[in-house]
């Protein structure tokens, strides 16, 4: 496979990736924020149950956090009440075990049959074959980036039905769920692991990782506003702005005001695009960020490819395709000329 056609591929696998699990995600929050929670906060819930007396440092490896951000989101569920802290024999340790509201909490949202959560619209779209090859492919790249301890929490989540209430699916529906159950965690962990490496290499250019998505997606879709750069970014309107200003003092964007209503236009500066080209060129190109997928062959890209491109429609993620073929054309034009 020559070498435009790999990164093209991955840029393409890492993206159709990403979407995915920023729509399953977000779709989720939206889903569990009605009871008075967010979607991390769940998810501790979650780890505390499965292992009980759990250390925080232990958390955070699961969720794929830093140990600052747990901190934050335990203080929150233990002043909801939600979280105990208790004292262990050696006075030093302490143990952290869910309170009966803590438990209820975890029942109230388990995603039902009924309910319009992504996985389930997920049931009716996928087979066992393209299933089963994808989440082969997923398990390979967790072990290669020494997160197989996940195996367990994802194997337990299943087995407690704490994520899904099975007792309204048939048997075969419950054997599919629980295999998308383990293909989201999978994936989850791949993208967070991503970009954690990715933002690690941002430091010299100056630049945050969701400043960089943010001004991918002016470049792929030059005048679009911020309300529209929120719902692509899948990031509250509130961080938008904020990102849109640190990029525009950077003199990476400018902006253009309607003449119609009240808002502004977006685009990537010269300079912004060609941050953007030397960004990738040398954090992206080199494989620094993909080098847990440097062992797919083409055929398997290709494959994969085609399932997660299937499975961003099936939950409207209709823009995720132009979205690749736009960037990489920037891509494209500003590296492979030289070649």
């Amino acid at each position: 496979m020559d070498l435009k056609n790999k990164l093209f591929d991955i840029h393409e696998f890492y993206n159709l990736s990403r979407y995915l699990f920023l729509n399953i995600e977000c779709n989720y929050n939206n889903f569990v924020k009605k009871t008075g929670i967010t979607l991390p906060q769940l998810r501790v819930l979650w780890i505390i149950k499965i292992f009980q007396g759990i250390s925080l440092g232990e958390i955070a490896k699961i969720g794929c956090w830093s140990p600052p951000t747990v901190t934050k989101i335990l203080k929150l569920l233990m002043d909801k009440n939600l979280v105990v802290r208790e004292e262990t024999i050696n006075k030093k340790l302490y143990s952290l075990n869910l309170t009966e509201a803590g438990h209820n909490l975890i029942k109230l949202n388990r995603m039902k049959k009924h309910d319009k959560a992504a996985l389930i619209q997920l049931l009716s779209a996928v087979n066992e074959e393209d299933l089963n090859f994808t989440i082969e492919i997923l398990k390979s790249i967790t072990v290669y980036s020494n997160n197989s301890f996940l195996f367990e929490y994802i194997e337990k989540l299943n087995k407690l039905g704490l994520k899904v209430d099975f007792s309204d699916f048939n048997s075969e529906e419950k054997f599919m769920l629980q295999k998308l159950v383990l293909f989201y965690n999978l994936l989850r962990t791949f993208i967070l692991t991503l970009v954690n490496n990715h933002r690690n290499l941002l430091s010299i250019f100056k630049l945050t990782y969701p400043q960089l998505r943010a001004l991918w997606i002016i470049d792929a879709f030059p005048g679009i506003t911020s309300v529209r750069l929120s719902k692509l970014a899948y990031l509250a309107p509130s961080t938008v702005n904020v990102i849109v200003k640190k990029l525009y003092e950077k003199n990476l964007i400018y902006k253009e005001k309607s003449e119609l209503k009240n808002s502004l236009f977006l685009y990537t500066s010269e300079s912004g695009e060609e941050l953007l080209v030397k960004e990738f060129d040398v954090n992206q190109k080199s494989f620094l960020i993909y080098k847990d997928l440097e062992f797919l062959s083409r055929n398997e890209l290709l494959k994969l490819n085609q399932f997660m491109l299937k499975l961003n429609l099936v939950l409207k993620n209709d823009f995720v395709k132009e979205y690749i073929e736009k960037t990489f054309t920037v891509i494209e034009k500003g590296l492979f000329k030289k070649l």
